[in-house]
């Protein structure tokens, strides 16, 4: 079976390549700038871009499955390609918040994004799963910038949400696509367990062997932290999936269920990536 993965380069879509290549599956990756992109010799690299339909059409040229994580366009130029090269099934990474209404409700990016790509597919009558995930347990990565100074700011220290490491995402995807006939539904996919962000930077500092402060930001500050130029509405659609009401979102067991594997903790995710809070921070660094 010939099966497609886009953003194969992203977190995600990197596990689903991963998990495709050790079931001895032939892989085809579509990346913007091949010179970019390192991957096994048995992964078959095309370059193009997921809104342009002739790339597209290479792409899908023989595949029987592929996983979507969308372009700009909201997955609009793969639906239809997809449809017009038969494809048999897509997994699409979809979002919690295309189910769980957030502060700005329709307005948010996020929700809008994702929804839109789950009605492209349908609207185009491709077979599709969505895995709708909720929040990346990587996402702690955006509040640790003064984590030298022993310091962790960051919004909503104390809303406890079901928080999912991407590799059980990407075993969730695999598993779909590697299914002998996969049926068309949506699977919510989650950490264990709700864990606060005042309880993850207590993780972090018990890992990397130093006390670590948790500072919590208003929204109005943890707005204005993001990058220069992004625009408001963007900024404020992230935010409000750490506010208090995304914890609706209980736990599933919907991982286990496709996978038969058990979702790991944040803690797990925090082991496995220690260096992802900064080199010099590392217990091994202390030690030398």
């Amino acid at each position: 079976m010939n099966i497609l993965v886009t953003g194969a380069t992203g977190t995600v879509g990197g596990h689903v390549v991963a998990g495709l290549l050790d079931r001895d599956h032939s892989v085809k990756v579509i990346v913007r700038d091949r010179g970019k992109a390192t991957f096994p010799e048995a992964v078959e690299v095309i370059e193009g871009d997921l809104t342009d339909a002739d790339a597209l059409r290479r792409a899908l040229s023989g595949v029987e499955r592929a996983f979507l994580n969308m372009a700009d366009d909201n997955g609009a130029a793969f639906a239809a390609a997809a449809r017009d090269a038969d494809v048999e099934h897509v997994v699409l990474l979809s979002s919690f918040t295309v189910d769980v209404p957030l502060a700005s409700g329709d307005d948010n990016v996020i929700a809008m994004r994702h929804r839109a790509g789950e009605q492209a597919l349908e609207r185009a009558g491709v077979p599709a799963t969505f895995l709708r995930s909720s929040g990346f347990d990587y996402n702690i990565l955006q509040w640790t910038s003064a984590i030298s100074e022993g310091i962790v700011r960051a919004p909503f220290l104390d809303v406890a949400l079901p928080k999912v490491h991407p590799g059980d995402i990407g075993r969730a995807a695999a598993a779909v696509l590697l299914e002998a006939a996969p049926v068309p539904g949506v699977y919510v996919i989650t950490g264990p367990e709700r864990i606060t962000m005042r309880e993850e930077i207590a993780i972090v500092g018990e890992l990397l062997d130093r006390p670590l402060e948790a500072e919590e930001l208003s929204f109005e500050d943890a707005m204005a932290a993001f990058p220069e130029g992004t625009p408001e509405l963007v900024r404020r659609s992230v935010v409000e999936t750490q506010d208090k009401e995304a914890s609706v979102l209980a736990p599933t067991d919907d991982l286990e269920r496709l996978t038969g594997m058990r979702a790991r903790s944040f803690r797990e995710w925090a082991t496995e990536n220690l260096r992802a809070f900064g080199p010099a921070l590392s217990p091994h660094s202390q030690a030398a």
